[in-house]
C-alpha cells in the first residue's frame, strides 16, 4: 500500500481544520481569505521506477478528483518535475492551494452550513447585537443549534429584562420554551447569558448545573427533616417531627444543646430520646443544605454515618462548615465488633479527606486500602441497637 497523497486525504485535513472553528469564525468576523497551500506527497524517482502502473494510476485519479463531475476545478494544483534514469522528466502533483472561502466550502461540503451561518447572523443582529462577538467565536456551536436559534435569544432576552431574584425557573415566559428546555440547554444558555449580563446578575460561585442560583433566579427550597426530642417552646405542642423549608429552619431558635445527624431513615426514626436534643435525618450529600443553619454554629453537632468512605467523605465536608463536628461509631471498634454486619461499598471514593482526626483519618486509609477486606462497609442500620445506646451514655447522663 503506498502513502502517496489522494485527494480524500486532503480533504479530511481540512475538515479537521474546519472542525476547530477558525475558518468560519474569520468568515463571520469579514477576515480577508488567506489562500490555505497543502503538501502533497507523490512518487518519488525510485518509487516510480519499481511502482511506474500504480503511479501513473494514483497521478490518473488525482487528476480526476481534482475537478468536480462538470469539469470545474476543486483547487489549483503547483506540479513538480521528477526525474529518474530511464524515465524521463515527469510532472507530479506537489502542492494544492485553496483560492477562497467558497472554494473551501465547495471542497469539504460546508456551503449549507454558511447560509446557515448566515441567518443566524441576521437574527443575532435584529434581536440581540450584543451576541454577535459570541457568534463569531462559536460558529459551530451557533449552526449546531440554528433549530432553536430563535427561541434561545428570546430566552437570553426574557432573562435581561426581567429581574429573576424573586422568580423561579418556571415563569419565564416564552413561546414554546419550557423548563425542560432550559434543562436541555442549560450550558449553552449560560455561555450566552454569560456574555451579555453584567456581572452584578451573576453568582460566580454557581456553575452551568445550578443554572438557577448562578442567574440569581430563586432556587428550588431545600428541605429539612427532624425529630424534636424535647419540647419546643416555638412550636405547638405534642409536635415530635416535622419537615420544614431550611431557610425558614433557620430563623428558627429551637431549644437544644446538641444536635445528632444521621444518614439512614430508620436509624433516625429510631434513634433514643436525649435531653435537650434534637435529630436531623442527614440523607447523604444533602446535608450540604445544613450550611445555611446559623444557629447551629452555637449547638454541639454529632454526626453518625456509615463506616465506609462515602461516610467520612460527608463527615469531611460538614467538618468544612461546622469544624467542631463529633462522629460517634464511626470508629475502629465500632466496624471490628460487627464483622457478621459487613457488606461492600459499590463504588468507594479515595480523595482526600483533610477534616477527619487521626483515627478516624488512619480507618478511612484502612478502608481505601482494603485491609479488612475488598470495599468493606458497615452501614449505620446494621450496628447493634444496644452498641448505640452505649454510645449514647456521656449524652443520656
Amino acid at each position: 500500500m503506498t502513502s502517496w497523497t489522494n485527494v480524500d486525504d486532503l480533504i479530511a485535513t481540512l475538515r479537521k481544520r474546519w472542525a476547530t472553528g477558525r475558518y468560519f469564525s474569520d468568515y463571520a468576523a469579514n477576515v480577508p481569505w488567506t489562500p490555505i497551500a497543502l503538501p502533497v506527497r507523490a512518487p518519488s524517482a525510485s518509487e516510480l521506477l519499481d511502482q511506474f502502473d500504480d503511479a501513473v494510476r494514483w497521478a490518473e485519479k488525482f487528476q480526476r478528483d481534482s475537478h468536480t463531475g462538470g469539469g470545474a476545478t476543486r483547487f489549483a494544483v503547483t506540479y513538480r518535475t521528477v526525474k529518474g534514469k530511464n524515465l524521463g522528466a515527469n510532472s507530479l502533483p506537489a502542492r494544492i492551494r485553496i483560492e477562497s472561502f467558497e472554494q473551501l466550502c465547495a471542497l469539504i461540503g460546508t456551503t449549507r452550513d454558511v447560509r446557515i451561518l448566515d441567518t443566524i447572523l441576521g437574527q443575532t443582529e435584529g434581536a440581540m447585537p450584543t451576541l454577535l462577538p459570541w457568534v463569531v467565536a462559536h460558529p459551530l456551536s451557533a449552526v449546531e443549534h440554528q433549530s432553536i436559534w430563535s427561541d434561545l435569544l428570546a430566552t437570553v432576552n426574557w432573562i435581561i429584562a426581567n429581574g429573576t431574584k424573586m422568580l423561579y425557573l418556571r415563569q419565564i415566559d416564552v413561546e414554546g420554551v419550557d423548563t425542560k428546555f432550559i434543562d436541555r440547554h442549560r450550558k449553552l444558555l449560560d455561555e450566552l447569558l454569560t456574555a451579555v449580563l453584567p456581572e452584578d446578575r451573576i453568582d460566580s460561585e454557581y456553575g452551568a448545573a445550578d443554572f438557577a442560583r448562578r442567574f440569581r433566579f430563586r432556587p428550588k427550597p431545600t428541605y429539612t427533616r427532624l425529630r424534636l426530642l424535647n419540647p419546643q417552646p416555638v412550636l405547638p405542642r405534642g409536635l415530635s417531627e416535622m419537615t420544614v423549608r431550611t431557610e425558614q429552619l433557620a430563623t428558627l431558635e429551637l431549644v437544644a444543646d446538641t444536635v445528632f445527624v444521621v444518614e439512614n431513615e430508620i436509624s433516625y426514626l429510631a434513634f433514643p430520646t436525649v435531653a435537650n436534643s434534637i435529630v436531623i435525618f442527614g440523607s447523604g450529600f444533602s446535608l450540604a443544605a445544613l450550611r445555611d443553619i446559623p444557629w447551629m454554629d452555637s449547638r454541639e453537632i454529632v454526626y453518625w454515618g456509615d463506616i465506609d468512605t462515602h461516610g467520612f467523605d460527608i463527615l469531611h465536608r460538614l467538618r468544612t462548615r461546622f469544624e467542631s463536628v463529633q462522629s460517634i461509631m464511626m470508629d475502629r471498634q465500632t466496624l471490628l465488633t460487627h464483622p457478621r454486619q459487613w457488606v461492600n461499598e459499590p463504588s468507594p471514593t479515595n480523595r482526600a479527606l483533610t477534616n477527619l482526626n487521626d483515627a478516624e483519618r488512619a480507618l478511612y486509609h484502612d478502608l481505601i486500602e482494603d485491609r479488612f477486606g475488598q470495599a468493606v462497609r458497615l452501614e449505620q442500620e446494621r450496628v447493634r441497637f444496644s452498641w448505640l445506646q452505649q454510645a449514647l451514655q456521656p449524652w443520656m447522663s
